[in-house]
């Protein structure tokens, strides 16, 4: 989507990037990518069986391509009491933006 000024908000959808999307995400202003769990917890969850990623994942992705802000959702809910405050520590040792981990119905300014 073009926001303006420059500024892109790219959505991957309910499964991880694929590198058709390249075009749309490199370099996007906003991504929005799924984060089904923690990388820690993969064995648990087992996301690859759902074609889904994990939170390192996502943060490897958007740190490669150069995304400004990136937003993680659809995730499992487990941890959800903490899962802000965890799933933004263990993604940003991989991604160096913005990182939201928003609750469901919360909204981010644009």
């Amino acid at each position: 989507m073009d926001l303006g000024a420059g500024r892109r908000l790219t959505c991957c959808g309910d499964e991880p990037y694929n590198e058709c999307e390249r075009a749309y995400a490199e370099g996007a202003t906003w991504l929005l990518h799924e984060a089904f769990c923690l990388h820690s917890q993969a064995d648990i969850f087992r996301p690859y069986e759902k074609s889904h990623s994990t939170v390192k994942d996502a943060c490897e992705l958007a740190e490669r391509l150069g995304v400004e802000n990136l937003v993680l959702y659809h995730t499992e809910d487990r941890t959800i009491e903490r899962r802000r405050e965890l799933y933004t520590e263990e993604g940003s040792a991989y991604f160096h933006g913005n990182l939201f981990v928003p609750d469901d119905l919360e909204t981010l300014e644009l």
